[in-house]
């Protein structure tokens, strides 16, 4: 089992060859939009709750940002107070399985 150390370093590479790809093909980092920030990560179940001032829907791509690095994945799931949802607008707190932790007060956007 990978410990946290690895799981960053992996997320690192991860992160610098997306960008890579980007660059080639022509993509900035303006096509994110902000739409939310994380309000709180539970370590035993990898969900985040992010409080949105943005629409999100299952299969969107978020990116949570934060000063030390940047976690990139697809929404396979998400709820509101625990009843499964397809989308989400403005306002609503909801949760997200993560695959890695992600601290409070990062920046959400959809790509």
């Amino acid at each position: 089992m990978k410990d946290i150390d690895d799981v960053m370093k992996d997320l690192e590479d991860r992160n610098a060859e997306r960008e890579a790809k980007e660059r080639e093909a022509g993509q900035t980092a303006q096509e994110r939009v902000l739409i939310g920030s994380v309000e709180r990560f539970f370590d035993r179940i990898s969900v985040v709750a992010i409080t949105l001032n943005g629409d999100l829907k299952v299969g969107d791509i978020i990116e949570i940002e934060n000063s030390e690095y940047a976690i990139r994945q697809r929404v396979s799931s998400m709820q509101i107070n625990g009843q499964d949802v397809n989308e989400a607008s403005d306002g609503d707190s909801v949760g997200i399985k993560l695959c890695v932790p992600a601290p409070p007060g990062g920046s959400v956007y959809r790509i």
